[in-house]
């Protein structure tokens, strides 16, 4: 069964009811990042959880691009709102099979530093009872999870991770 979701836009981040931000670095330069996030194809091999993510159109693809994922139990229709090359990669969920919030957008932005790039993951959503219940356990679960995520990605690109 699939739950509708409220399309949101980049202003979300700043305005949704709840927001969930976490922060690490890779030894690796944005380019690279970067590529690794707008590639769904590879998700599988470096985010934990994700099965599968594809982009059910072809190529060219940016803002307003259609990304589907099979996480966990669940599955995930998303739409790009910002691919903004070697900065930031960000989407809003369409539909879910689980029904976790209303509205949700995320946001990985990646910025250049010596020695590699911070990257910096923000989860804006307006929960729905399911999510609401779990809020205690979602910082910690959401952030070690994005760790793994990070440490993975810094395995595959031969570069280092830390947490932030």
């Amino acid at each position: 069964m699939w739950f509708e979701m409220r399309r949101e836009d980049l202003s979300f981040l700043e305005r949704a009811p709840v927001v969930h931000a976490f922060e690490a670095e890779v030894a690796a330069p944005a380019v690279a990042v970067f590529a690794a996030f707008a590639d769904p194809t590879t998700w599988s091999a470096w985010f934990p959880g994700v099965h599968e993510a594809s982009y059910p159109s072809g190529p060219p693809y940016g803002v307003g691009t259609v990304r589907a994922a099979h996480v966990g139990a669940t599955h995930w229709v998303e739409e790009l709102i910002a691919w903004d090359l070697d900065r930031r990669f960000a989407y809003t969920v369409t539909r879910a099979t689980v029904p976790l919030a209303r509205a949700q957008v995320e946001s990985f932005d990646f910025e250049g530093r010596a020695g590699g790039t911070r990257v910096r993951w923000r989860l804006a959503c307006e929960p729905r009872l399911l999510m609401r219940l779990g809020a205690p356990f979602a910082p910690r679960v959401m952030g070690g999870v994005f760790h793994r995520a990070i440490e993975n990605l810094a395995a595959r690109l031969g570069a280092a991770g830390s947490r932030g």
